[in-house]
């Protein structure tokens, strides 16, 4: 199966809730996403994380994932 690209999974997301929906949905997955990310960073046991921590730019394609994945398992 092809991966989709971030548009794409937008575009799906957007046929399943709506636009103003998707993008309060992306928006508050991508926000969580930073939050674990800067989160892990600060812990001071989590070495390990730091060096795990995605890049910024992949953040955004997980929660458009997160939420897609929601999405297709709610859908009728």
């Amino acid at each position: 199966m092809e991966k989709l690209s971030k548009k794409d999974m937008m575009q799906k997301i957007v046929a399943y809730v709506g636009s103003a929906e998707a993008i309060k949905l992306v928006s508050d997955a991508y926000s969580a996403e930073i939050l674990a990310n800067r989160i892990g960073r600060m812990e001071a046991a989590s070495q390990s994380f730091i060096k795990q921590a995605r890049p910024i730019a992949d953040m955004m394609e997980i929660a458009l994932e997160r939420v897609l994945a929601v999405c297709e398992l709610t859908a009728k």
